[in-house]
């Protein structure tokens, strides 16, 4: 086999999205994320430089696997991720249906090593696929130094999709309250939507993404394929909104927001449930709900109303220097230099 580093022109060749859509649609783990679109959406907002490995048979030059990642630079070197913004996104994609998972890592893992400045290299970190707990071992043996950091996420089975008493109810409230759903990519409700998701990272303290991402997302719905956004309104006021990203077999929960004082009309709900009823018509088989900042949150709670099962899933970090490095720098100077990378385990700082 032949691994090759590909930057982000390469994702638009034909062979590229051939091999793509072919993977996503008998793979769960290949991701709307790993669509040409949402990957081209990360480089221009200067989230970092796409950096991927593709594996090629070595006869045909076939391609039969994918590694995405990003580098990140800055003043003090650099650091690359499987993909920023965090979740059980990446990991190398290929076939179930090939029996060399191993080899394939391996042969991605040392691409990857060789193409990097181990001068200036700070730290590497990969996150395993989704729904594929199997495949850790092949990590664990592949990258025996890293450190680990076990992490799960929320999905549902569509075609298990029972809603619970209580869920009803509340659509019924939606309904009733008069919210209304619309599908949207105009700029003028990608403004409502940022500005309703940035209340909302104030109010939870969540490190927010940027104006220009959200803005891209919207506007490329519908027409990428693998974006939709919508929002919920009552009496022509936004009152909440939802962009999903989606693969041929996965709908991914990406980014939900509502305005806190109606929260109690359940515009989330009716969302959620309106986007589910498309994803089943479109004969998507899985909703990944992403990660939770803990069980004990309420955004785990609300996941679980809807029959949700659990994953789990790791994030294995290579450091490139020493731990007295990263406690030096210390957790606010590395999220200020490397925001949305995962550069090293910060309870390991103090």
């Amino acid at each position: 086999m032949i691994g090759d580093i590909v930057h982000i022109d390469f994702l638009e060749r034909t062979e590229f999205k051939e091999f793509l859509t072919a993977l996503s649609s008998e793979n769960e783990s290949v991701l709307g994320y790993h669509y040409p679109s949402y990957l081209q959406m990360l480089e221009k907002t200067g989230i970092g430089k796409f950096h991927g490995v593709v594996l090629k048979e070595e006869k045909t030059e076939q391609i039969f696997g994918f590694l995405p990642g990003f580098l990140k630079s800055s003043e003090i070197g650099s650091v690359y991720s499987s993909m920023p913004f965090f979740g059980p996104n990446a990991g190398l994609l290929m076939s179930r249906s090939r029996s060399n998972y191993f080899e394939a890592l391996t042969a991605a893992l040392n691409c990857l090593e060789n193409s990097f400045d181990r001068t200036s290299m700070i730290s590497a970190s990969f996150y395993t696929p989704f729904h594929h707990e199997e495949l850790l071992s092949n990590y664990h043996e592949s990258l025996p130094q890293a450190l680990r950091v076990d992490k799960f996420t929320s999905f549902i089975k569509l075609d298990e999709l029972q809603l619970s008493t209580s869920l009803q109810y509340d659509i019924r409230k939606a309904l009733k309250s008069g919210v209304e759903i619309k599908a949207v990519n105009d700029a003028e409700s990608a403004q409502a939507i940022y500005d309703i998701y940035i209340q909302n990272c104030i109010d939870y303290g969540i490190p927010p993404k940027s104006k220009e991402c959200i803005d891209m997302l919207v506007s490329q719905s519908s027409s990428s394929g693998n974006t939709e956004s919508y929002v919920a309104s009552v009496d022509g006021k936004v009152i909440g909104g939802l962009i999903m990203i989606y693969s041929e077999k996965t709908a991914s929960y990406y980014l939900p927001c509502s305005i806190h004082e109606y929260r109690s009309y359940q515009p989330t709900t009716l969302l959620i449930k309106h986007s589910m009823d498309l994803c089943i018509e479109r004969g998507l088989t899985f909703w990944n709900w992403e990660s939770s900042p803990s069980k004990d949150s309420g955004v785990f709670k609300f996941k679980q109303k809807w029959g949700s099962q659990e994953g789990q899933y790791q994030v294995l970090i290579k450091p490139y220097k020493e731990e007295s490095f990263f406690r030096e720098l210390g957790a606010s100077k590395i999220a200020s230099y490397f925001p949305h990378f995962f550069v090293f385990p910060f309870n390991l700082l103090s």
